[in-house]
């Protein structure tokens, strides 16, 4: 490659990586959260300290220093009351295979059968759901004993229960008193993510029932399916957040933190919510002729329909919002009442689905705004 004197040949490549550098930096920005970064740096700091205790051990406990690490590695949990009961449960999986490994050297040395019959017997115990995390130390507690101790099986004990049960202690340690992880963002982020998809999807709906065929290229039956997903995403967000709470001293030295509802109250609503969204759906969908993209039901109903569901949606846009729903709900409500006001006809069976829809419609207002008694739509409820 040609250069002119006086040009740094790796000059013109400087530029462009410190833009990829910049590039990689962001997007680990995005993958990794911060309350991962978080973790990792505590990890590291109690693998450090424990590490460091390790070796200043007492007695027997001093010639395996290496399990100190571990333990601490063991106890790190984004929360601190996941952190203590790994940790425990950690403990107690190693203590269970430690006694196991006894009783089969009470019986016989370590050999082939022996091994096979510790192991065998650890992965039965280790099925025990209350041993949690420590489930799978039982099999590997006693294989270590067997063959890492073996003729000094008892001092091996006693220095690997000891040095991990230390480590263990030191990564509770250090979660509880270095900024313990207290995460109310996410949940509140899911709950926003879940109200937007309720709020499009009923949109998309009252655009079908308007102009049949708009949305003609979506899978309603994944969407519906997709609505039950991310609730249920939701609630383990929600459940995670409020675990964050537990016994973290964040809370319990702030009292405005502990006021705090971690989303039990929306998701409750929004998974009322959800519930009514895909009833509706699914009465909505035996009056969908999906060959030629056309309502059953008469025309007439099915735009009175549709504005009824915009009314829903923007009820549920309002709620999450943080706005007034008294003025979309109480459209919902009169538009109900009119529907419900037309005589049906027994034989009219699309005629009682639009009516079933629109049932739902009201238990939607009716959860988002209960200060206000439904006129009509319990009544209608109640009839269906």
């Amino acid at each position: 490659m040609h250069t002119s004197p006086g040009t740094d040949p790796d000059q013109s490549t400087t530029p462009r990586v410190v833009r990829w550098g910049r590039r990689g930096v962001r997007a680990a920005a995005y993958a990794i959260p911060g309350a991962r970064v978080l973790l990792a740096l505590k990890t590291a700091l109690a693998v450090s300290l424990a590490w460091v205790v390790a070796q200043r051990m007492p007695g027997v406990a001093a010639e395996y220093p290496y399990y100190a690490p571990l333990g601490a590695i063991s106890a790190m949990y984004p929360t601190v009351m996941g952190s203590v009961r790994t940790g425990l449960q950690t403990v107690a999986g190693l203590a269970l295979g430690i006694l196991l490994a006894t009783g089969v050297l009470l019986v016989g040395s370590p050999n082939l059968v022996t091994v096979g019959l510790a192991v065998g017997i650890g992965t039965l115990l280790a099925g025990l759901r209350r041993l949690g995390a420590g489930a799978e130390y039982v099999p590997m507690a006693a294989l270590f004993v067997l063959i890492v101790g073996g003729p000094d099986a008892e001092d091996y004990s006693i220095g690997y229960l000891v040095q991990m049960a230390v480590g263990v202690a030191i990564g509770l340690l250090v979660n509880v008193l270095v900024i313990p992880p207290l995460d109310f963002r996410t949940a509140r982020l899911q709950l926003d993510r879940l109200q937007g998809v309720v709020a499009d999807y009923l949109r998309d709906v009252a655009r079908e029932l308007e102009s049949p065929g708009t949305t003609a290229g979506r899978d309603w039956d994944l969407r519906s399916q997709e609505l039950s997903r991310l609730t249920a995403e939701v609630r383990e967000a929600v459940e995670e957040s409020a675990q964050s709470a537990r016994g973290n001293p964040r809370v319990v030295l702030r009292p405005a933190a502990r006021r705090t509802d971690p989303g039990y109250e929306p998701l409750k609503k929004l998974e009322q919510v959800v519930f009514h969204v895909r009833a509706l759906a699914d009465a909505l969908r035996q009056i969908y002729d999906h060959e030629t993209h056309r309502w059953t039901a008469a025309e007439p109903l099915t735009r009175r329909l549709a504005a009824t569901v915009e009314d829903a949606r923007a009820c549920v846009q309002a709620w999450s919002d943080d706005e007034d729903v008294a003025e979309p709900a109480a459209r919902v409500r009169e538009a109900l009442g009119k529907l419900y006001a037309r005589p049906v006809d027994p034989a009219d069976a699309e005629h009682r689905l639009v009516i079933a829809a629109a049932a739902e419609l009201g238990r939607v207002v009716d959860v988002l705004d209960p200060q206000q008694q439904p006129r009509g739509s319990s009544r209608a409820a109640k009839r269906d």
